[in-house]
């Protein structure tokens, strides 16, 4: 036995592994050498006993995988505990010291599966041979593959696959019963009891799992209000539409917003504004037919999906029956509403562009209904988006604009709010217009954003940003310093190259400071262009990030198609998060997204040192906005740099961690600022009617919805219950007592009011502050 060992070239004794190993004489056709750990593996105590199993009847299938020429691994199913156990072992020909030739196998593993999962062995019918424990406990009475899985062909499919193929299965997930799922990998394996090729399947349970990503899928996918699909699913829905439009039909895209939500919503409240909605998303589901898709883009705005749609004649008919729903008086805990809806149409093919164009123009045309006198509906002309030749008069004094310099950067700073540094600012667009003065974009850029004058106003504007960089670098000044790119300019074929030139031309510039910028809507008009372009100008070390994020058409599955570093949250979202919970919500979700998917994040629109502190608190750092600096010119920004100096409120949060499982407690602070602000509307006349105070959230009830045990503990929450009651007493005195009608008097209420509510909104940033140093 030691010439075989010295045969095999160990340099050191196997029979003392723990890694079971064996030799297989090929032309004796049994095995003539075992180490103790293998005996185990096959449940044998000798190796004469060992070689009286493998010479009694070795099979076809096991002679020729002995006898395989090359080294290779093999995944084989023994039953060492009368349990079947998945064991890869390598194998490999060696030629013993007699000339003859034999298989030396090592065990590389007794499993690529966790002890837990489930392992069941079926012949090549899919009738079950053995199983483990685990398998018998779930799969108990079934005795084929067709069996296991609550429908059948899917399990059968994938079966037939590995039979045509012989490829290991990975990690697909099938459905056991209506609750139950399993994650299932199928592969073929040599079986020693049944002596021939068998089908191994092994099971993970992932119930827990996969309820948990359909909640987050649909959390992404639906709104929370109506249940509807939201803007993300909605383009998903459309492009299949789309897809599978007849020749011979129409799909008509309707954009409808409710006319006077807003101030229904001022004056009812948040929470009589979502029934009012949610009412309305159960008409509509009703005008339609079926295959119709309906979903809500947010506030007041639903998009209405007609397919299959014979003539615009029907087409017309269905527009009418959905005016008409909405029309029908509405009833609102006793308050009798009459509401009307604006719609715009646009009609495919007639109407050719894209999924996102198409909702684009579908909303154009309601803002005509809207001018029209509202309750009305109006379909796209596509004949409206041609320029007149006043337009075209335009362009060309944009174009001379350009050509005589009479274009300039301005510059908005970006800082770490948490550590008051500045980061570097973003370059703003401005024309210095010999007679009007000063413009800001919205004066030009609408007008060239899809023309080629972008491309000209684009190569400017990085030229201008490439000057900047390398002034700063000359003053030693190393800001970063971000450039916003039209996605028109973007999906030219020559963009990158003409990029490349520009680096090549300003070579001391370190291009890691400049960032891309790119509408979040405008990279995906065409995504996979849009992301190789991208991907090439990434490798040359300049950054990108998608700007007003969250306010697209577009699916959320692109954002793992960009190589994006840096999410920008839309100002519109962080402009009301202060008393909105809403937008405050939504904020927090974009900072969770861009965690997610491991990109920076950024707010726009940081108008206030307290818009910066609520942003501290939810995770986000970075911030620009006029609560910071407006937009200045070079000059002005370089003395502002040197001045700057950061809040107070914002240098207390250096050290302080972000919690986001306590996030009960901000809500309830912005929810609180949120009535409020409305009391002060009510008193100033502004609404007629004062904000109901038991509509309001109680902090208990949020602190309950975060389940936060340990704020429930702490002695300045036992302190909000009284005063919480003593604020709700004096709003029903400024509403409703006799000081109501008397001025002065009122006044003084108010002040109360407000010294009250600070002093509970003290105490929600007070427990805010305890329970995160806790945890």
């Amino acid at each position: 036995m030691s010439e075989l060992l010295r045969e095999a070239s160990f340099c050191f004794d196997p029979r003392e592994l723990e890694t079971p190993i064996w030799v297989f004489d090929q032309q004796r056709t049994y095995i003539i050498w075992a180490n103790t750990a293998a005996l185990t593996l096959w449940n044998e105590k000798s190796i004469d006993a060992l070689r009286r199993l493998t010479y009694k009847d070795p099979s076809q299938g096991l002679l020729s995988i002995y006898g395989e020429k090359f080294p290779r691994y093999e995944s084989w199913v023994f039953y060492a505990h009368n349990e079947p156990v998945n064991v890869n072992c390598h194998c490999k020909q060696i030629t013993l010291k007699n000339g003859q030739l034999a298989e030396l196998v090592e065990v590389c593993a007794l499993s690529d599966i966790a002890s837990d999962h489930m392992l069941t062995v079926f012949d090549d019918q899919g009738v079950v041979l053995s199983r483990n424990k685990h398998a018998e406990r779930v799969h108990a009475g079934k005795t084929r593959l067709s069996e296991y899985f609550l429908h059948s062909a899917q399990g059968e499919s994938l079966y037939t696959q590995l039979k045509a193929s012989g490829a290991d299965i990975k990690a697909v997930d099938l459905q056991v019963s209506n609750q139950i799922w399993h994650q299932v990998g199928l592969k073929l394996s040599f079986d020693i009891k049944a002596r021939k090729t068998v089908f191994l399947m092994h099971e993970k349970d992932i119930t827990r799992q996969k309820s948990h990503q359909i909640q987050l899928e649909h959390a992404i996918y639906y709104d929370a209000v109506t249940g509807l699909p939201n803007r993300y699913l909605l383009t998903d829905q459309l492009e299949l539409a789309l897809q599978s439009c007849k020749k011979d039909k129409l799909l008509a895209i309707v954009y409808l917003d409710l006319d006077r939500f807003k101030t229904i919503n001022d004056e009812y409240g948040t929470d009589q504004g979502n029934q009012l909605l949610i009412e309305t998303s159960l008409r509509l589901k009703k005008s339609l037919r079926t295959g119709d898709i309906l979903a809500r883009l947010g506030g007041d705005e639903f998009v209405i999906v007609l397919t299959n749609v014979g003539s615009m004649e029907e087409c017309r008919m269905v527009l009418e029956r959905l005016l008409s729903a909405i029309r029908k008086p509405m009833n609102l805990s006793g308050h009798l509403l009459n509401i009307t809806a604006s719609l715009g149409v646009t009609v495919y093919p007639d109407d050719s562009a894209d999924a996102d164009r198409l909702v684009r123009h579908a909303d154009q045309a309601m803002y005509r209904a809207k001018a029209m006198g509202k309750d009305c509906y109006h379909i796209f002309d596509t004949q409206e988006s041609e320029q007149n030749d006043s337009q075209l008069e335009y362009l060309a004094r944009i174009e001379q604009a350009i050509d005589q310099d009479e274009m300039e950067l301005y510059y908005q700073p970006k800082v770490n709010m948490r550590t008051g540094d500045v980061l570097g600012a973003e370059a703003l667009i401005r024309w210095n217009h010999p007679e009007h003065g000063v413009l800001a974009p919205g004066a030009f850029l609408p007008v060239i954003e899809n023309t080629p004058l972008i491309m000209k106003l684009d190569h400017w504007v990085l030229e201008a940003a490439f000057k900047q960089l390398s002034f700063w670098k000359s003053q030693n000044v190393e800001l970063t310093l971000s450039v916003n790119i039209a996605a028109l300019d973007l999906q030219q074929d020559d963009f990158f190259d003409r990029f490349q030139t520009l680096v090549a031309n300003y070579s001391d510039v370190d291009v890691r400071l400049l960032e891309l910028e790119v509408l979040e809507t405008a990279a995906l008009d065409d995504v996979e262009k849009v992301s190789q372009v991208m991907e090439k100008i990434t490798r040359l070390g300049v950054q990108f990030s998608l700007d007003d994020f969250g306010t697209g058409y577009s699916s959320l599955s692109y954002l793992r198609r960009l190589p994006a570093s840096a999410l920008k949250i839309d100002q519109s979202f962080v402009r009301d998060m202060l008393w909105d919970v809403g937008d405050t919500t939504l904020v927090q979700g974009v900072i969770s997204l861009a965690t997610a998917f491991q990109r920076s994040v950024i707010a726009e629109g940081v108008e206030s040192e307290e818009h910066g502190e609520l942003l501290l608190r939810l995770g986000c750092d970075i911030g620009q906005g006029y609560g910071i600096s407006r937009p200045i010119p070079a000059p002005a920004f370089e003395e502002w740099r040197c001045s700057w100096h950061s809040f107070p409120s914002w240098n207390a949060c250096q050290n302080f961690p972000v919690n986001r499982d306590n996030l009960a407690l901000i809500y309830a602070e912005v929810e609180f600022r949120g009535w409020l602000r409305d009391v002060h509307k009510y008193v100033r006349g502004t609404v007629s009617e004062p904000p109901a105070f038991y509509f309001l959230e109680h902090p208990g009830h949020w602190v309950k919805k975060g389940h936060l045990q340990q704020v429930c503990q702490q002695p300045e929450f036992m302190n909000i219950e009284p005063l919480y009651a003593r604020i709700e007493q004096v709003s029903h005195e400024l509403f409703y007592g006799a000081v109501s009608s008397e001025e002065d008097v009122r006044l003084r209420v108010l002040q109360h009011l407000e010294l009250l509510s600070q002093e509970l909104i003290d105490q929600l940033r007070t427990l805010y502050v305890i329970t995160n140093c806790q945890w």
